[in-house]
């Protein structure tokens, strides 16, 4: 498994957008992995400004081998 943590957003912003925000980069995330053998990534999305955890990403190929992801939200500390 590999792991990735990203920044976004502020801790001051409201949780939709920082939802829509780890959404656009999880979307280009997905671009970036297709080109490589990605079977099983872990991407923590934080805020910038101070860290908080907004989400977990897990990135994994399907049975056509496109790459596809879940964005759980469970976890964060906002």
């Amino acid at each position: 498994m590999v792991e990735y943590s990203i920044n976004v957003g502020k801790v001051s912003d409201s949780f939709d957008t920082l939802k829509r925000l780890c959404k656009e980069k999880a979307d280009a995330l997905v671009e970036s992995f297709s080109d490589k053998e990605v079977e099983d990534v872990v991407v923590t999305f934080w805020t910038e400004d101070f860290p908080e955890l907004i989400c977990v990403a897990q990135f994994s190929k399907n049975e056509n081998k496109e790459v596809v992801y879940n964005l759980d939200f469970s976890q964060t500390t906002l």
